[in-house]
């Protein structure tokens, strides 16, 4: 197999180079686009169906990331996270990044994400709003030892929906709790406000939990495999974060959280909010 003699020739090249510096070294694999044959892209290298190959024939490399141009980033990612190999994007769409990021830092718990083509971003001039991917690197920044922590720990993550999403909802779980949703829609009339949605969960504590987004709402529930129950929201308040000193921006009542009900992330603005939830166990039945 042609995968095969690429392995082996990189081992040797990495190899000899980390005989002069003790660098890690990781392997880039262009992803097939949809429909799209071995022959009419760059094939041979670390694709999925190939990883134990490369695994077994280049042990001197250290990880292996895909360049993910395609529809289903979720589906790609998940291909990479095998024991032993930390995720790290090197090259994203630029259109989804800014919301893809946001699964990849929460739900592969990855160290690194760079969307293709980012040094052509400029700060924005007068009025002009900042550019989505700079309002999500910010937040990033400011939470990144709270991050670092939470991935270490496993209490992040991250989910993406577009509206060419499979499927319109999407739930994970977390700290006892279910986090279910959906794009932003108007209401009453229900018209989508947003094409793209994402968020990042951290669990800082019992009950407690650091959500970054756009785009979404989202409902919260009890986790009937941790203990079935009711759950209900405590509080939202709007925080940001600098010099590791947060600032409650405002709190959420009445039509900002669906008369306490959920959370109402804004279709065009990349916000952190820490959301305190509260649990009423099922009664046991007599």
């Amino acid at each position: 197999m042609k995968c095969s003699w690429h392995a082996i020739y990189i081992e040797a090249v990495a190899h000899a180079g980390k005989q002069e510096y003790a660098l890690p070294m990781y392997i880039n694999a262009q992803l097939p686009a949809p429909l799209e044959k071995a022959g009419e892209y760059p094939s041979g290298g670390p694709h999925p169906y190939f990883l134990e190959i490369y695994r077994a024939a280049s042990p001197s490399i250290d990880f292996y990331s895909p360049d993910i141009y395609w529809p289903d980033f979720e589906y790609w990612v998940q291909r990479y996270e095998i024991p032993g190999n930390p995720i790290f994007i090197p090259e994203a769409r630029m259109e989804s990044a800014p919301y893809n990021a946001y699964y990849a830092y929460g739900g592969a718990r990855a160290f690194g994400f760079s969307a293709f083509g980012i040094d052509s971003l400029r700060a924005p001039q007068d009025d002009q709003p900042e550019p989505v991917l700079m309002q999500v690197y910010g937040l990033f920044e400011s939470v990144r030892d709270l991050l670092l922590s939470a991935q270490a720990s496993g209490s992040t993550r991250g989910l993406v929906l577009h509206t060419t999403s499979p499927r319109p909802t999407q739930t994970v779980a977390l700290g006892g709790y279910l986090f279910e949703a959906t794009l932003s829609r108007s209401w009453p009339a229900k018209n989508l406000l947003a094409d793209d949605g994402a968020m990042l969960i951290m669990q800082t504590g019992t009950g407690e939990f650091y959500i970054a987004g756009s785009g979404l709402t989202v409902s919260f529930a009890r986790d009937p495999d941790v203990e079935p129950g009711m759950a209900g929201i405590e509080s939202i308040e709007q925080v940001s974060r600098h010099a590791g000193q947060w600032t409650t921006e405002k709190r959420l009542n009445g039509d900002q959280s669906n008369q306490g009900r959920q959370l109402l992330l804004d279709p065009h603005q990349q916000h952190i909010f820490r959301v305190r939830l509260y649990s009423i166990p099922l009664a046991p039945r007599s």
